[in-house]
């Protein structure tokens, strides 16, 4: 909801990370500030449900970030079997490296 809210597309889930786009398939401006103002939108959320989840004795949840903005490939990518609408690109891959750099520095949201 958040994201798609912010004009940005739910490309996929993996494994315990969400990965989104902004500026593809429709143009937006100002897609960099849609982006970050939809992290900190997930953020104020998850802080308003911490407070229920820890008065019933459940830990709290916490999710790391990354974001960058560069030209990529965006589209319908595979074979005649199997087909994915996705982002490719040294940015998303740069994107996920800055999101697994949040562990080893231990910054989170």
């Amino acid at each position: 909801e958040v994201i798609d809210n912010s004009g940005g597309t739910l490309d996929k889930f993996i494994g315990d990370c969400i990965m989104a786009l902004w500026n593809a398939p429709r143009p937006l401006e100002n897609h960099e500030r849609a982006a970050v103002g939809a992290v900190l939108d997930l953020q104020a959320r998850l802080v308003a449900m911490h407070t229920g989840w820890l008065a019933g004795g459940y830990p709290a949840v916490r999710f790391r970030v990354g974001l960058n903005t560069d030209a990529v490939l965006v589209g319908n990518f595979g074979c005649e079997y199997r087909i994915n609408y996705t982002a490719l690109g040294d940015g998303v891959n740069l994107a996920s490296r800055l999101q697994a750099a949040n562990k080893l520095f231990g910054t989170v949201a």
